[in-house]
C-alpha cells in the first residue's frame, strides 16, 4: 500500500516497512499444532512523498512516481492542530487524484485513437469505451473507485495505475489528549467512506511510544491511557481489508503460517502463493473452515464430523480456512 501524509511537507525519500498483520485466529491454530514457528501474514508500506491535500492548490501538484505502483492509499490525516480540517484535505486530495487522472486518461485516448485511425485496428474501440466512460465519471467528480466495473475491466483498468482507482484508508492523527474522542473523529470522515475507503483515528505519538516499549511494559501504559487495543494493528487490520485481501492458514509441525490472498481467489491459485510447485501440480485442497478446526480440535475428530473437506482447483477460498495442498510433479 502506499502511505500518503497529507499533514504537512513531504521529504524526497521513499521508506519502505513490512508490518505484520494481527490475527488472533493465527495464534489459535498454532495452539493446537504446537509448531517450531509461526508466521503471520505482512503488508508490504511505502512512506513516500505523495499528494498534498493538505495545503492549498499552487499551479503544480507534488507527487511521487511510486504512488502509481500502489495497490491502494493509506492517507494520514491533520486532526489534531486548531486548523484542522480532515474531510477538507481529503476532498482536496481527491480533487487531484481526479485531475491526474483526468490528464492520464485524455493523452492515453489521443494515442490510442490515433493509433486506431493509422492501423484500422478495431479491437483497440472497447479500451477507448472504457476510457471514455472512466474520464466522463472524473468531469463528474467521481472517483474511479466508486465506479462500478466488471472484473475483466477492473484487470485492464488496473495497468494505468490510475489513482483515484485505488481504495482509500484515510487515517485521521489525533491530539494525545482526544484519544477518547477517536470514535468521533473517525464519524467525521463517514461520509466519505464506503466499500473501498475505510477510516481510522489515532495518536501517532502514543502508538510510537507503545511500538518502542517492551510488551511487558506495554499493558500497564495502555491501561493508564484507557486504551484497550493498539490504535496501529486497528489500521493494520483495516488497510488489509481495504486491499480486498483475506487469510488462509496452512499448518505443519514445522510452521503455522497465514497467507494473504485477495478475495475470490481459487484453491488452485492459492496453492500457488504457497509454491509454484503446488500449483503447477495440484491435485486436491484438504480444507476446514477455522471455526470447525477450533471446535474438533484434531484431523480424526475433524474427518468423522464431516468437517474436512476435498476441494478442487475452482474452489474459491474463503477467509480463516486451514488448508493442507496436494500437489504432484
Amino acid at each position: 500500500t502506499g502511505l500518503t501524509d497529507v499533514a504537512g511537507n513531504f521529504s524526497r525519500t521513499v521508506h519502505r516497512g513490512v508490518v505484520k498483520v494481527p490475527d488472533d485466529r493465527l495464534e489459535r491454530v498454532a495452539e493446537l499444532v504446537q509448531p517450531r514457528k509461526v508466521t503471520p501474514a505482512e503488508i508490504e508500506f511505502i512512506d513516500a512523498p505523495g499528494l498534498s491535500g493538505g495545503e492549498e492548490r499552487r499551479g503544480t501538484v507534488e507527487f511521487h512516481p511510486e504512488l502509481r505502483q500502489a495497490d491502494a492509499f493509506v492517507v494520514v490525516l491533520d486532526a489534531f492542530t486548531p486548523q484542522a480540517d480532515p474531510v477538507r484535505d481529503v476532498r482536496r486530495l481527491l480533487d487531484e487524484m481526479l485531475l491526474l487522472d483526468q490528464v492520464l486518461l485524455e493523452e492515453t485516448m489521443e494515442r490510442r485513437e490515433r493509433r486506431m485511425q493509422l492501423t484500422g485496428d478495431k479491437s483497440i474501440q472497447s479500451e477507448l469505451d472504457l476510457l471514455r466512460r472512466c474520464r466522463e465519471s472524473l468531469e463528474r467528480g467521481q472517483p474511479l473507485y466508486a465506479v462500478s466495473l466488471a472484473p475483466e475491466e477492473e484487470r485492464r483498468l488496473r495497468g494505468y495505475q490510475l489513482l483515484s482507482a485505488k481504495p482509500l484508508l484515510l487515517v485521521a492523527n489525533i491530539a494525545e489528549d482526544a484519544i477518547s474522542e477517536a470514535e468521533t473523529v473517525e464519524k467525521r470522515l463517514a461520509p466519505l467512506t464506503g466499500e473501498r475507503v475505510e477510516a481510522a483515528a489515532m495518536c501517532a505519538r502514543i502508538e510510537a511510544e507503545l511500538a518502542a516499549l517492551e510488551p511487558a511494559d506495554r499493558e500497564p501504559f495502555m491501561a493508564d491511557l484507557g486504551i484497550t487495543t493498539p490504535a496501529l494493528e486497528q489500521v493494520i487490520r483495516k488497510a488489509y481489508r481495504v486491499l480486498g485481501l483475506i487469510s488462509f492458514f496452512t499448518r505443519s509441525e514445522k510452521e503455522v503460517r497465514a497467507w494473504p490472498i485477495r478475495r475470490g481467489t481459487t484453491a488452485l491459485k492459492a496453492a500457488g502463493v504457497v509454491h509454484s510447485d503446488m500449483e503447477r501440480g495440484f491435485i486436491r485442497a484438504e480444507v476446514v473452515a477455522f471455526d470447525d478446526y477450533i471446535a474438533y480440535k484434531s484431523h480424526a475428530a475433524l474427518k468423522a464430523a464431516g468437517k474436512l473437506r476435498l476441494e478442487g482447483k475452482e474452489y474459491v477460498v474463503q477467509d480463516g480456512d486451514v488448508i493442507q495442498f496436494r500437489f504432484n510433479v
